[in-house]
């Protein structure tokens, strides 16, 4: 059994959100805090209350009082072999009912329904039996009187339109003998029992709900129960039956320690002669030494919840709905990742998480994804395209990006690289007294894919969020250097970037970093450089030589001036080959460590050399504002364009 359909409506910060499609495996619930995930959960959990939204919509005048009903209605997908195990459950001698087909339809031709006769009835309940699956619609309702049920449609199965009308509808009645077989007399029935509200109870019986809380499940009364409640009470009794299984207690024993390593072992004891309680061995059992023993009660706030969740695994003889709210919440994430690796074993059941933790959701590796979103005072649903979000996972691993590297962002400053990646945020913060505020410098780690056709790899991922909606945020700007890119090549990046792509003024970031006296200051900052300290007279002799040599420069034209000369050169090489030279080789210049120094440097002494970056980021970021759609439309910022290098002396020498 599993839950295929839900939808809930007034109920908590739901008006009335998209109905859900789920399937077995793990489906994923997420979105920000109080979008309404744990209120999904409640209704999922069908155990809920009436708790009417209130809004301006339901409540648009003060005194005025919302529809005091909630409802979900919700569709359950099961096999006609569990339909016959449920129904077996029931009291003997009872009598079913099944929706008569019309006679000229065509189940009632393929099923050779013709009539009242126990023949005829019984080759109807054949064919229902003999389906691969059956999916049972019900409407669950919650009022000050608790929580009712009904059918949304008749038959609530489904699969055919059925004779009669409301208020008359035609049934067939059959019977299950004491052995499990199927009979029937024949004959009619009006508007008896809908066979969907016999099953009620066994799907109910089937859901499970986790809360992102410690359970109270420590203690319980001492009983011969083995079915575990669905609110997990009764944990220490059904764990005390299923000791008496010497090796499926094994089994949950190591799984557990294989989740939390910490715990060793649990095991059942009484404490009084009507109760008994779950206790935690954190030294190894063979020690022999009860008397060193954790109570649950005492113990870490996340066992209760691995307990519960690996006995209904292991002891289900029938697949389940197994609800999860914020794993991460009372697990750590390397035992949330074991838990999910253990769970991918019992496919069978259903497994519906909400949670925000990207490691969770890309081992999860789920089915549907749902967003939850607040909004204008209510909550509302949207189900990503999963096989979509797999295919920008992957994207993101092609560039060397993990999805919990932007996860749960607001929107994304894509760079060029991991320098930028690092140095642009302090700027940021120490240049522009401006926190990221839900924006994400994230750096493209293969740049190589942005030349030629292959930069599609870079632009896929934009243009995936801009088809809809997904976990991933939208895109603010791409920043790029202009390495020796010609204006086509640069429009076409534009192009392919959906109108996001900005060039950086200069050719490089490192072309920023060519100060002689920041150069000195870190290079001497590094143990063992060199004998003597380095003076940044000597930086900028190496700088002005490098200068001048042609083959630092895409083309002749880009040396006309001083300042051509400082925007064009390949800053980077120069680095590399100005660390390596006056070091005598003892240092390598290290792009990121040292990029990021150099930039802490300039912000310290010389903020001005990085004036044209304030400004790039002032115009992409906007202070961490999500893109609009006009932004979309604007033109690059200058991309290709001439520009002013930055007039200003620096205090530690400019070096042009």
């Amino acid at each position: 059994m599993y839950i295929s359909h839900f939808q809930v409506r007034n109920y908590k910060s739901f008006r009335e959100p998209a109905a859900l499609e789920f399937t077995q495996g793990f489906n994923i619930v997420s979105g920000q805090n109080n979008a309404g995930k744990t209120a999904l959960l409640e209704a999922l959990g069908l155990n809920f209350t009436v708790n009417p939204h209130r809004s301006i919509k339901t409540v648009p005048a003060r005194g005025a009082v919302p529809d005091q009903s909630s409802v979900a209605e919700v569709s359950f997908t099961v096999s006609p072999k569990e339909v016959h195990e449920y129904l077996l459950a029931l009291p003997r001698g009872n009598t079913y009912h099944l929706a008569k087909p019309d006679q000229g339809s065509e189940f009632a031709r393929k099923s050779g329904y013709t009539d009242d006769s126990a023949r005829s009835v019984m080759k109807l309940v054949e064919a229902f039996f003999s389906q691969d699956l059956l999916t049972f619609s019900l409407r669950a309702t919650a009022t000050a009187n608790g929580l009712g049920w009904g059918v949304l449609n008749t038959p609530s199965y489904g699969m055919y339109a059925p004779q009669g009308g409301p208020g008359n509808w035609m049934f067939a009645p059959f019977q299950i003998g004491g052995e499990g077989q199927l009979t029937s007399n024949g004959g009619s029935a009006a508007n008896v029992t809908d066979l969907g509200m016999y099953l009620v109870g066994a799907f109910q019986r089937h859901i499970y709900r986790f809360a992102a809380e410690r359970l109270k499940v420590g203690r319980s009364a001492h009983g011969a129960g083995v079915t575990l409640a669905q609110d997990a009470s009764n944990l220490p009794e059904v764990l005390g039956q299923l000791q008496h299984n010497p090796s499926r207690f094994r089994d949950l024993n190591d799984q557990l320690a294989a989740i939390l390593p910490q715990v060793k072992r649990v095991s059942v004891r009484g404490i009084s002669q009507a109760e008994v309680e779950i206790v935690a061995w954190t030294h190894d059992p063979e020690t022999q030494r009860e008397d060193l023993v954790v109570p649950l009660a005492q113990s870490g706030t996340g066992i209760g919840q691995v307990l519960a969740i690996l006995y209904v695994v292991l002891t289900s003889d029938r697949p389940s709905t197994i609800i999860i709210d914020e794993p991460q919440s009372f697990l750590h994430p390397g035992a949330a990742r074991k838990l999910i690796d253990f769970l991918k074993l019992y496919l069978q059941h259903q497994f519906i998480i909400a949670t925000h933790s990207a490691t969770i959701i890309s081992a999860a590796n789920p089915k549907t994804i749902t967003l939850a979103r607040f909004t204008d005072d209510e909550s509302t649903l949207q189900q990503l395209n999963a096989r979509a979000e797999k295919g920008i996972q992957a994207t993101l691993g092609e560039l060397g990006i993990r999805l919990s590297d932007l996860f749960g962002a607001d929107n994304i400053l894509w760079v060029e690289g991991r320098t930028e990646e690092k140095c642009f945020p302090l700027i940021l913060e120490k240049l522009m007294r401006q926190s990221l505020m839900g924006t994400e410098i994230l750096g493209i780690r293969q740049t190589g894919d942005l030349e030629g056709r292959d930069a599609k790899k870079v632009f896929e991922i934009y243009r995936s969020l801009a088809s809809g909606a997904s976990l991933l945020p939208p895109a603010v700007a791409f920043v790029l250097d202009e390495e020796c890119r010609n204006e086509g090549a640069k429009q076409e990046l534009f192009k392919l970037s959906g109108k996001l792509a900005i060039f950086l003024p200069r050719r490089m970031y490192e072309n920023y970093l060519l100060n002689p006296a920041a150069i000195a200051e870190v290079a001497n900052s590094i143990g063992g450089f060199r004998p003597t300290p380095l003076t940044p007279e000597e930086v900028r002799k190496v700088i002005e030589t490098k200068l001048g040599n042609p083959e630092y420069f895409c083309a002749a034209d880009k040396m006309k001036t001083a300042a051509d000369r400082m925007r064009n050169v390949d800053a980077g090489r120069i680095l590399e080959e100005l660390f390596n030279e006056l070091s005598e080789t003892r240092v390598a210049y290290q792009k990121v460590p040292h990029g990021v120094a150099l930039t802490e440097c300039l912000i310290k002494h010389a903020p001005e050399d990085l004036h044209e970056i304030v400004e790039l980021l002032n115009k992409s970021l906007k202070k961490g504002e999500a893109v609009s759609s006009a932004s979309r439309d604007r033109a690059p910022i200058a991309a290709g364009a001439p520009r002013p290098a930055s007039a200003a002396p620096s205090r530690l020498g400019a070096g042009e």
